[in-house]
């Protein structure tokens, strides 16, 4: 088991926004959590990623235990570079200022004379010619398919094993959509442990192995995908009957 998340509550202020959340992610899976808005997905991955509040809650119970070590008192900036676990965040959040290029660049900083670096980043450009062809244009300046792009390649210059994706086809035209799926199917094949936080949850279902249900801050239905696609309270709720 690669990642287990156990009893886990955490707290924004006061206010609770999950009660004692259990799931688990083994090496080389795709898993989901599916779930309205406020169910507590995007609290889960930032979590995960030990970002402080206000950005993310307080955890006042349970643990998150990465290869079974704890990250509670792992530091942020130690969870990408150390633990190699990358998120991209619902909005992408790129810099806008800076140049396709400068965007993944900056993303390799923990790695310094890293040789991988180049054999990375034309990786990414194969994933993604679209940003080989504007590698020095600002990112500002990119449409919205183009800057989701650029997020998760981003994401993957870090050398990350495990990547956390929130709503990565939120804003996104439903070719290309698609298109971001089919990629993340393919980095999963070569390895890649792959959590996605997604609104189209049909889509996110037919590309992972195993999902999760969320409401409220707990989990309410989970199992295989074919299962939970099949399940008619899952597909009356989140699947559009």
């Amino acid at each position: 088991m690669l990642l287990s998340i156990e009893n886990l509550y955490v707290k924004y202020g006061n206010i609770e926004a999950l009660h004692g959340l259990s799931f688990h992610v083994n090496e080389g899976e795709i898993v989901t959590l599916i779930g309205a808005n406020g169910a507590g997905k995007s609290t889960t991955l930032k979590s995960i990623m030990r970002l402080p509040p206000p950005e993310a809650p307080k955890v006042s119970g349970g643990d998150i235990l990465f290869k079974g070590k704890s990250l509670l008192n792992v530091e942020p900036h130690d969870v990408v570079s150390k633990l190699h676990i990358a998120l991209v965040p619902e909005g992408r959040h790129i810099f806008g200022n800076l140049t396709v290029m400068e965007n993944l660049m900056l993303a390799t900083y923990a790695r310094k004379n890293d040789p991988a670096i180049s054999r990375d980043l034309e990786r990414i450009f194969d994933l993604f010619p679209r940003l080989a062809e504007r590698r020095t244009q600002r990112s500002d300046t990119l449409s919205g398919g183009e800057q989701q792009m650029l997020a998760v390649g981003r994401a993957l210059m870090t050398s990350c094993e495990v990547l956390l994706l929130d709503e990565p086809s939120m804003g996104l035209a439903p070719l290309l959509m698609y298109e971001m799926f089919r990629t993340l199917k393919e980095l999963n094949r070569e390895g890649l442990t792959i959590i996605v936080v997604e609104q189209n949850a049909r889509l996110a279902l037919q590309v992972a192995s195993r999902g999760y249900v969320l409401d409220t801050g707990e989990i309410v239905a989970q199992g295989p995908s074919d299962a939970l696609l099949n399940d008619p309270e899952v597909k009356k709720a989140y699947l559009g009957g």
